[in-house]
């Protein structure tokens, strides 16, 4: 018998993506979003849009009364952004869960682990996995078996990690909670237009290049949205924000040519 516990709460938090850092829609943490609803309450931090991101965290912490907090971290400046962030949050709220995800510590699960102020990393897509953590975190049962989970062994404390999990087709998936976020905030100017917005429309790449840290993530495996969903974003882009521009974030958008004209 399992002890029911409050519905979690949860900050998600988009660490600098420069030293002068561009205000680009935070796509990943706007997909774990749209799981969520039905399993937590969330927030979304984007450290490029404020001027201090720790005294901003905090604040979304404080007021949400916040039981996790996932920050997504690429290698670079997010990194570096991510790293005293989390000391420093983990250090004032030790109860906090605090969970990485994203291309560097999918990578380097073992090494971001071995650090006191993170709890469990999620490796690869992981949409499902971190919503499937919170189902668990609200119904107290253990996470340790999920799939796409590396943690710190309950015993021993040693870094472990759980094969990847099933990479979700992009069609299954519900839209980004746009509404979430102030979308006027990310439009900017590019090459492609003087209002530009972004959008991932397809996952993966079919091809092993050895210098190419996609490879580990997707193991050769593309998976596409549909022409009529992207194009359902764009039209979604062009009311909301009145862009001239789109700017696509795909690991290889040109794949397959027949996709590629149907857009």
């Amino acid at each position: 018998m399992t002890t029911h516990i409050r519905r979690p709460r949860v900050v998600l938090f988009n660490p600098r993506n420069a030293a002068k850092p561009k205000a680009v829609l935070p796509l990943s943490l706007l997909a774990l979003g749209a799981v969520l609803d039905d399993v937590a309450d969330w927030v979304l931090v984007d450290g490029n849009l404020e001027h201090d991101p720790l005294a901003a965290v905090d604040r979304a912490l404080r007021d949400t009364e916040a039981d996790v907090l996932g920050v997504t971290v690429m290698p670079g400046p997010q990194l570096k952004g991510a790293v005293p962030l989390t000391r420093t949050l983990k250090a004032r709220y030790p109860a906090l869960q605090v969970v990485w995800g994203g291309y560097f510590p999918t990578q380097h699960w073992d090494v971001a682990l071995r650090a006191d102020y993170v709890d469990l990393v999620v490796r690869g897509h992981g949409e499902i996995v971190f919503k499937e953590i919170l189902e668990r975190r609200a119904s107290g049962q253990e996470v340790h078996d999920l799939p796409g989970l590396a943690y710190k062994h309950p015993h021993t404390g040693e870094a472990a990690s759980n094969p990847l999990a099933p990479i979700p087709h992009p069609d299954d998936l519900p839209d980004l909670p746009y509404e979430r976020i102030d979308l006027l905030r990310y439009v900017r100017p590019t090459v492609l237009g003087r209002r530009t917005l972004s959008h991932h429309s397809s996952y993966g790449c079919p091809f092993f290049c050895n210098f190419c840290a996609v490879v580990n993530m997707v193991g050769g495996r593309w998976l596409a949205q549909s022409a009529a969903r992207t194009a359902a974003v764009t039209e979604y882009y062009v009311r909301a924000a009145g862009i001239d521009a789109l700017e696509f974030f795909d690991n290889n958008f040109f794949v397959h040519q027949a996709r590629v004209r149907d857009y």
